[in-house]
């Protein structure tokens, strides 16, 4: 490889790591800075609900509301938020950017009509995917910038947040771990006769 290749090389490689840190810094700002609100989830299609390690979430407040739905695909709307810690609801759908101040969550119109907040899917480990499935109520804690970025916080699934540590069923009894293949197992110590039985 010449040394222009070479050059050329990591300087693409920096460039991509410098994305890559400034995309979590930016995450982890919103996590850190932003105010926290709890979204509805609906249900979508079972078939689609889990993607790999992904679950797939859609929201109440996604749906544009008679006036609004005449947007085109790609079209950027503000979502003005209100509520408490309960759960939080859409009270006005803008193309105008809301004042400072408020809390408001930016969505992006897709194919099907509905908005997109960039927190529709939701890493969960292998094997732990049959709660949400289960579930009766899924609600989402986001956190959302003063310029209406959201991350994903957590998931509350039927009131409590999702803990996949508590999904794969532990064994009660742990079993008993046999002696490696060519080694003996350990010998009890022998008991010595008591002196004057």
């Amino acid at each position: 490889m010449s040394g222009l290749m070479k050059i050329a090389f990591w300087v693409t490689v920096a460039g991509q790591i410098a994305l890559l840190v400034a995309f979590i810094a930016v995450k982890e700002n919103v996590l850190r800075t932003g105010t926290s609100v709890v979204l509805q989830t609906v249900p979508v299609d079972p078939r689609s609900l889990l993607q790999v390690d992904y679950a797939i979430l859609d929201y109440e407040i996604a749906e544009l509301p008679g006036a609004a739905a005449n947007n085109r695909q790609g079209d950027t709307i503000y979502v003005e938020l209100e509520g408490n810690d309960d759960i939080w609801w859409a009270y006005n759908y803008t193309q105008i950017k809301p004042e400072p101040g408020r809390v408001f969550i930016k969505g992006i119109v897709n194919s099907r009509g509905r908005l997109d907040f960039g927190i529709g899917t939701y890493f969960i480990p292998e094997g732990t995917g049959h709660i949400i499935q289960r579930s009766r109520d899924v609600k989402v804690r986001v956190a959302v910038s003063s310029g209406g970025t959201a991350v994903i916080e957590e998931l509350l699934v039927d009131g409590v947040p999702f803990d996949s540590s508590l999904s794969p069923i532990q064994p009660a009894v742990q079993p008993v771990r046999e002696a490696p293949t060519g080694v003996a197992p350990p010998r009890e110590p022998e008991r010595k006769p008591q002196q004057g039985a």
